[in-house]
């Protein structure tokens, strides 16, 4: 306490008279110090005392809020839960899937590229298996998938894994074209005409087209040919990085001007603290963007996307990161899709790039039963 008296004094005393407001108010402080040495004490212990005050609350502000923020992500799953119709079993596995992604059960719970990364931390662990049995991880994950709305994705929404293939979608391996004919958790099967001259273990290539959205290019290792009446059915183990070509449908424009991305926190990428990335746009349609960075974002993460294209506005559109290539000193180029565009941001969004490019602009069809983005 002295040591703080000796210091408050000091700093009054160096106040030189005729500075001013603050060298006012100062003076008329020193002097009442001086005049009444237990009001200066009184003063000093009160100036201690808020000063302890303040650091106590910085330090436990942190901790604070770590345990009211769990709270409310808490309450958040359990209403989610009831939404949903998760049983205790369901929110189990949701825990432990969020355990194993390095994230929290309701991150894993709404947004897809944070729930695909759990599940494929968690299945990874597994030995391979060409069969799936009711009430084992696999089929206990299919059915908490369907529970959280993530097993019908929309014909224009990006591919993550190869989970997320569908029966029908056109597939070429080994110069045979044919279709997906099973999806499950623990692998995809498809039957062709006659058997790839390869053992069970080898990685094959597969081209797959997902309706209008894009090629995808995958390496899969062949569990099982199996010989069927029609030809040969072969299973595949799920690679959870397929090679994305984008299909172009849109009128695709260069542009210029600052980009900043949101991702993180609410916004998936693994569930992480909530981030920030600022660059500049490179070229932009209806469907994406290219945004020149110095940071990387790792391709697949949920985030939300603030640009201006002309005299238009974009605010918190939500994306897709598609791919972030670049040296490793940067810079990077960021290609984005946007997802779940509302009516009226389409509308914006062709207006500016017919404007931009001179050109009619074909955006996606909307479906009038979908809930819009929250733009």
């Amino acid at each position: 306490m002295m040591y703080a008296h000796l210091a408050l004094a000091a700093f009054v005393q160096q106040v030189r008279p005729g500075g001013g407001k603050f060298d006012a108010l100062f003076q008329s402080l020193g002097g009442a110090f001086r005049d009444n040495a237990s009001h200066a004490h009184d003063a000093v212990v009160a100036l201690e005392v808020i000063v302890v005050a303040a650091v106590v609350g910085a330090l436990a502000w942190p901790s604070i809020k770590r345990r009211r923020d769990a709270r409310a992500e808490a309450e958040a799953l359990a209403r989610l839960a009831k939404e949903r119709g998760l049983d205790a079993a369901d929110v189990a596995l949701l825990s432990s899937l969020a355990a194993h992604g390095k994230t929290s059960p309701y991150l894993a719970a709404k947004h897809l590229d944070v729930f695909e990364r759990a599940v494929a931390a968690e299945l990874e662990t597994r030995a391979p298996t060409t069969a799936v049995r009711e009430g084992d991880i696999f089929d206990s994950t299919h059915r908490l998938r369907e529970r959280l709305g993530f097993g019908t994705r929309d014909r224009y929404q990006a591919i993550l894994t190869t989970r997320e293939l569908t029966p029908g979608l056109p597939v070429a391996v080994s110069g045979m074209r044919t279709e997906v004919a099973e999806v499950t958790e623990a692998f995809f099967a498809l039957v062709v005409p006659r058997r790839p001259e390869v053992a069970p273990g080898v990685k094959l290539a597969l081209d797959i087209v997902h309706q209008d959205e894009a090629r995808y290019y995958v390496a899969c290792a062949l569990l099982a040919a199996e010989p069927r009446p029609e030809g040969w059915r072969l299973v595949f183990e799920h690679d959870e990085h397929p090679a994305r070509t984008q299909r172009r449908r849109f009128v695709r424009v260069h542009a210029h001007g600052p980009a900043t991305v949101h991702y993180g926190g609410e916004h998936g990428a693994r569930g992480g603290p909530p981030a920030t990335v600022r660059g500049s746009l490179i070229d932009v349609s209806v469907g994406g963007a290219a945004i020149r960075t110095d940071a990387q974002i790792e391709g697949r993460t949920h985030a939300r996307v603030t640009f201006t294209l002309g005299a238009e506005e974009f605010h918190d559109v939500e994306a897709t990161v598609l791919g972030c290539e670049g040296p490793p000193e940067g810079p990077f180029r960021l290609r984005i899709e946007f997802v779940r565009l509302s009516p009226d941001t389409l509308q914006k969004f062709g207006a500016a790039i017919a404007h931009a490019s001179g050109r009619s602009v074909r955006a996606p069809p909307v479906d009038p039963t979908a809930e819009p983005a929250d733009l």
